[in-house]
């Protein structure tokens, strides 16, 4: 039962996606929006526990996995979002574009999904023709392989805006194993996309 869902999910996700060649992906915390929500960390070794904010710190201390234990139930909730203009501009672009798919991809579970359509459309963003995916931090590289590239050869462009060198690296993976010409990679630092690779 679980698998039929989980294909129905898929199937209703990305409905419309053959429509489309060009597909553009955006991390949503610290990229589409600043919502400075606290992860909560517990340093295993010390017992100390403690609050980061920024993906900078996160992205630091999951090189070290085995040392912190990570609490990420405070991102079920969006609070405080505030918009990133230069790249909501970006995202409001490609919404209009009838050939492009647009994903927003968040390390957030998929229970965020709907509180994140909810700010989307304060901040005037058509959602009806955009997708929204909560990967609870799976890797984005690999779904974007797994659940794109390989699904729907229709897609010859990829463009995929990001605040985690983490998530750039993942994506950088998914690009060499695409072999896709056109697959453009951004940074997104301090609120601006600044291309990768």
């Amino acid at each position: 039962m679980k698998l039929l869902l989980e294909n129905w999910r898929n199937y209703v996700l990305f409905e419309n996606i053959e429509k489309s060649n060009t597909l553009s992906i955006f991390d949503f915390d610290e990229t589409i929006a600043f919502s400075h929500t606290p992860t909560g960390v517990l340093d295993k070794v010390t017992g100390e526990t403690f609050e980061i904010t920024t993906q900078e710190e996160l992205d630091d201390l999951m090189k070290d996995s085995d040392r912190y234990e990570f609490d990420f139930s405070t991102l079920d909730v969006v609070t405080n979002a505030v918009e990133n203009v230069p790249i909501t501009k970006i995202l409001r672009n490609r919404v209009t574009d009838s050939n492009t798919a647009v994903l927003v991809l968040t390390a957030r579970k998929s229970v965020a999904e709907d509180d994140i359509h909810r700010v989307l459309d304060s901040f005037g963003i058509d959602t009806n023709d955009l997708y929204i995916v909560g990967l609870e931090g799976a890797p984005k590289g690999d779904f974007v392989v797994q659940q794109i590239i390989q699904k729907y050869p229709n897609i010859t462009k990829i463009e995929f805006y990001d605040d985690s060198l983490i998530n750039i690296s993942s994506m950088q993976s998914a690009k060499q194993k695409s072999q896709l010409d056109d697959f453009e990679i951004y940074h997104v630092e301090d609120g601006a996309p600044k291309l990768v690779s």
